[in-house]
């Protein structure tokens, strides 16, 4: 399937790269309309004219710039003979004057420009015309047209071609970012509690080289605990990174509430958010769910997520008295989290406990 799909799209790119051709058919118009008139030599000879003007002209739009005059003085020279034996050749001058102006530069087009005329003045009044002041008038205006053409093209291929560099660059700059952001993130979530697991496997060592064994197994329970905490997070972490959606996010973060047993309030309003902020906006919300499944004691609490035209507001209240708050590197965590997009986390501890973040959303960011 995927290869019939890249044929297809080959042969669209064709299509359109070398379907146009199909109106240099008006060279051979006077051919059609007189054939009676025609001998066979000059029936002969315009074809093969036509013929190696077509392979020069597909040869010239495949060339680079470097090599395109060569093809450009033979098509020109084509063009001049075949006005011997027909008056189509207006239509081709037009296909030369496209090719000098796609594939020329500035100062070159003035030269070609020149080249085109001439040869066109030249093989009116030397060549067998009739209507000369048709012919003329035909051939200019043709070349005229298709040389602005060509240099249209020109530009909008060089347009799409930076366009593709950008869009090329600001990927790898995005893979970079969420790297760096990966590498961030695995390390608040595995540093501090493989340094607790080593400390506290240190201790239960000796502990037991002591022969304190009752307090070296206590420590070495509370190794097993914080392993299997650490596992949990980082699988968390990993579900994360496969679903960066904010709003899908919030959902299996409500869900893991209720099914923890919390009478839990959600008021979200969200529009679409840089992925910068949405991601940070996420790990802030994952961080403070956290700290409520492990510290609140009611088990009831408000969680709204709020977007205006510049910021993102985030809060969160544990509805359960709070008499002492130790930031520990839950809290400390989102509040780094939230400086690196500039904005602010405060933590409020009384009658219940809150916490208010807000991201700010720049033009910049959108």
């Amino acid at each position: 399937m995927s290869s019939l799909s890249s044929f297809s799209q080959q042969s669209d790119k064709g299509f359109w790269k070398y379907g146009h051709l199909i109106f240099t058919g008006f060279y051979l118009l006077p051919l059609i309309i007189n054939f009676a008139s025609f001998t066979v030599n000059q029936i002969v000879m315009s074809l093969a004219f036509y013929i190696a003007f077509i392979l020069l002209y597909i040869k010239a739009i495949n060339c680079k710039s470097a090599g395109v005059t060569k093809l450009f003085v033979a098509m020109l020279l084509i063009c001049f003979c075949a006005t011997f034996y027909t008056t189509g050749t207006p239509t081709l001058f037009g296909f030369v004057a496209y090719i000098a102006g796609y594939s020329y530069s500035s100062r070159q087009r003035i030269y070609a420009a020149i080249a085109i005329i001439f040869t066109v003045l030249l093989s009116t009044y030397i060549g067998d015309i009739g209507k000369v002041q048709y012919f003329l008038g035909v051939a200019l205006i043709l070349c005229a047209t298709l040389f602005s053409y060509g240099i249209a093209a020109k530009r909008e291929s060089l347009y799409k071609k930076r366009e593709q560099e950008s869009a090329n660059q600001l990927e790898q700059l995005a893979a970079i970012a969420e790297r760096e952001r990966i590498a961030r993130d695995l390390h608040d979530i595995l540093g501090h509690s493989l340094s607790s697991i080593a400390l506290k496997a240190e201790l239960a060592n000796k502990l037991n080289q002591g022969e304190r064994y009752a307090q070296a197994n206590s420590e070495i329970a509370q190794v097993a605990d914080l392993a299997r905490q650490l596992l949990s997070d980082v699988r968390s972490a990993v579900s994360d990174l496969k679903q960066l959606n904010l709003v899908s996010q919030v959902a299996q973060l409500k869900q893991r509430l209720i099914e923890q047993g919390f009478n839990v309030s959600f008021n979200v309003v969200l529009n679409a958010l840089p992925a910068k902020v949405e991601g940070i906006a996420g790990l802030i919300i994952k961080e403070a769910v956290t700290n409520l499944l492990r510290h609140s004691n009611t088990k009831n609490c408000e969680i709204n997520i709020e977007q205006t035209a510049q910021q993102l507001l985030i809060t969160v209240i544990d509805h359960g008295p709070c008499s002492t708050l130790n930031s520990g590197n839950g809290l400390n965590g989102i509040k780094e989290r939230a400086e690196q997009l500039n904005g602010s986390a405060a933590f409020t501890c009384g009658d219940n406990f809150t916490l208010k973040v807000v991201l700010p959303i720049t033009a910049k960011d959108l």
